[in-house]
């Protein structure tokens, strides 16, 4: 736990030795949903902090009038207080708005930023529709029976065939910050700063398509890396573990001084138009 400033309190789930990547989970989520990457990341030789960030898990501080400039501040702390040092920040669906937050206004807190699931910047020219909206406010709404709540799940997180039911726990509706988001501008942050950059796209989001990725990817330039990953959507975590694990730590490794142990971890990928196509083989997580 580490007290970011009276009255606010911030939680982080460590794993590994002193952490030089700290993981930042998607809208209402905690930092539970990154067990198996931070276990990957531990393995690869990267100690990380799973952060869990107002009104999510053990995490207490007001919520209302947030803006990304606090929230950029918080953790800006937390990483001063467990880290004591620049650190690579993974953010999730809407963790990646505040890791590219983050880089843009505490530039000396990031080494690198990686975005699974990358959006936000342009939901005034490609907002989301009236029925993908529904379907999102389902998911974590625990008052509605749970075939209901998988038929949302399934809409907006999870690519056909894969079962969402892990994902009707797990949910924190007094987490929610949506607010620092609609009162942001996006071009003070869309781009990371300066920060090198590793785009982490699924192929079936119907949230953040791949199109929301190449766009970003185009406007940050030679310091993005981009990466397709294909049979996932939105959640993607719990969807192709092993292939998301592999593209952030082939990242990782190639970041100055990055700690770590890194390899071939794509294991096979195609080339075409900018875009490493991540391709899955016999024998894959």
């Amino acid at each position: 736990m580490v007290e970011v400033e009276p009255g606010v309190t911030l939680e982080g789930l460590l794993a590994g030795e002193t952490p030089d990547v700290v993981l930042i989970p998607s809208a209402h989520r905690s930092g539970d949903d990154f067990a198996q990457l931070s276990s990957d990341l531990e393995a690869a030789g990267h100690g990380s902090l799973s952060l869990n960030l107002r009104g999510i898990g053990r995490s207490i501080g007001p919520t209302q009038g947030l803006t990304l400039r606090q929230v950029a501040a918080d953790i800006d702390a937390v990483v001063d207080a467990t880290a004591g040092r620049p650190v690579h920040l993974v953010g999730h669906a809407q963790g990646n708005i505040f890791a590219r937050a983050t880089a843009a206004f505490r530039p000396d807190t990031v080494r690198s930023v990686t975005l699974l699931a990358c959006g936000g910047h342009n939901l005034v020219a490609q907002p989301p529709s009236a029925e993908l909206l529904m379907h999102f406010e389902r998911c974590g709404d625990q008052s509605l029976p749970d075939d209901v709540r998988l038929e949302s799940l399934q809409f907006v997180f999870f690519a056909q065939g894969h079962d969402p039911s892990p994902w009707l726990t797990g949910w924190w509706p007094s987490g929610d910050v949506r607010e620092a988001l609609t009162a942001s501008d996006p071009s003070e942050w869309a781009t990371a700063g300066e920060a090198p950059v590793l785009i982490v796209q699924p192929m079936e989001d119907p949230l953040c398509p791949p199109g929301t990725g190449r766009e970003l990817r185009d406007w940050i330039g030679s310091r993005a890396s981009y990466v397709e990953i294909p049979l996932c959507s939105h959640a993607m975590l719990p969807e192709q573990p092993g292939l998301i694990a592999g593209a952030v730590v082939e990242f990782l490794g190639r970041q100055p001084s990055s700690g770590g142990r890194h390899g071939n971890s794509l294991r096979a990928t195609n080339r075409t138009d900018g875009v490493d196509h991540v391709e899955l083989q016999e024998g894959w997580p």
